[in-house]
């Protein structure tokens, strides 16, 4: 079977960042014996970079699958007009590429946001007659809705309608619908037509590369007295974190006499330098910025700290965090503002505690009430539950394979 795959922000085969959903998809799709072409841009939307063409292709070649990367417009941050520009151009592109192609594929994979690259993937899959699958990741346009002033988000659902009628039409088309949190599988399903397949597929991940990252801490350069007790806060710094609220739990908790605790916080983006320069105001010596790091020493950092810190603010519409994977891996657990189903699983597996207010004093209530069960072990491998399988990356290709076979025979 010929899948094409859409998908643009996921990190691609030869770049230095770790496999992502999108390279996991591919590889299975290739091992269970399909032809898959995937289509990305030419600008990276991590580290906001123009890519090396040739050398990705390469890449993707290598790992058996063939590469096309559209034109884009390079854009500095993520919440931008010239981003949603971006987004306008590369599905023009797309869609001249789409019409003038030959390629028939009987399956599409199309990733929302943006919502037009969806569209545009939508009406490629109406004329060729492929099986559409979408795969929600997160709410637009919806989530716009925190950067208006409180008095003007009233017009969030008016300025953005066009984006909105965008996913709404995709969905409809869908032969099935994904979602990388059930919230978002729901919100997807309200505009599928009656019957149409819907399952949750989570972000996950790869349990393997994650141990084979582990080092000791000596090995990259670190130390944990015995005295310490880390708090991880790992992943990219974005608009979502609540990093005020990750100070203020840590100013709490000196002002409780726990100087023991410190705050790891591996990773960049906008907000990083912003919590350095008011940890660096506040004389927070117990916060630690140890910014991008390479895999092996987030996954170390990981696996030595005693508690995962995933401070998201709830008007974001986050449901379930990238970085709350690795927080599993590493048997961590987690101290979470996110309700619904994070929370459930949560609760279900005794796996962390859900703040009921993203404040300083309610997150270090949560981190002194966890650290309070006790000691969780310096083992991370033993002390990570047999659930966390259950999101292991491989686990969800297969799943996906699945999704995608059954939709192409539904549609034939």
């Amino acid at each position: 079977m010929n899948v094409a795959l859409v998908n643009i922000f996921d990190p691609l085969p030869g770049e230095s960042l770790r496999e992502g959903r999108y390279g996991a998809f591919c590889r299975a799709l290739v091992e269970a014996g399909h032809v898959v072409h995937w289509y990305s841009i030419d600008f990276s939307h991590a580290i906001k970079r123009p890519r090396d063409i040739e050398t990705l292709q390469a890449a993707a070649a290598r790992a058996g699958y063939r590469l096309t990367l559209a034109p884009s417009r390079p854009y500095r941050t993520n919440v931008s007009l010239a981003r949603l520009w971006s987004h306008q151009r590369t599905a023009r592109c797309l869609a001249k590429m789409w019409a003038a192609t030959a390629e028939r594929p009987e399956a599409i994979l199309v990733s929302l946001p943006p919502p037009v690259v969806g569209w545009a993937a939508a009406r490629w899959a109406w004329r060729c007659g492929a099986a559409l699958v979408v795969d929600i990741q997160d709410l637009w346009p919806e989530t716009f809705r925190r950067f208006w002033p409180p008095g003007l988000r009233w017009l969030n659902p008016l300025a953005f309608a066009g984006m909105h009628w965008k996913v709404r039409a995709a969905c409809r088309q869908a032969a099935a619908v994904v979602g990388t949190a059930r919230g978002y599988t729901d919100e997807a399903s309200r505009w599928t037509l009656p019957g149409t397949p819907a399952a949750t597929l989570h972000l996950g991940v790869d349990l393997a590369a994650f141990d084979a990252a582990v080092r000791p801490l000596e090995a990259i350069g670190l130390e944990k007295p015995a005295q310490e007790t880390w708090v991880f806060l790992g992943g990219t710094l974005s608009a979502y974190i609540h990093w005020l609220a990750a100070l203020d739990m840590m100013a709490e908790l000196n002002r409780r006499g726990r100087r023991d605790v410190h705050l790891m916080v591996v990773g960049t983006g906008p907000a990083e330098a912003p919590m350095r320069q008011e940890a660096a105001r506040r004389g927070l010596a117990n916060v630690r910025f140890l910014g991008q790091q390479p895999y092996e020493v987030f996954a170390s950092v990981a696996a030595s700290s005693d508690v995962g810190l995933a401070p998201v603010r709830p008007e974001a519409l986050v449901l379930f965090p990238n970085r709350v994977f690795d927080y599993f891996a590493a048997g961590l657990p987690v101290v979470s503002t996110i309700g619904g189903e994070l929370a459930e699983v949560l609760a279900c597996h005794g796996a962390g505690l859900t703040c009921p207010a993203v404040t300083g004093a309610a997150l270090a209530d949560a981190v002194e009430a966890v650290l309070g069960r006790g000691p969780i072990g310096s083992d991370y491998r033993r002390r990570r539950g047999e659930w966390v399988r259950q999101y292991d990356r491989a686990h969800i290709a297969a799943e996906f394979v699945a999704v995608v076979e059954d939709a192409a025979r539904r549609r034939q």
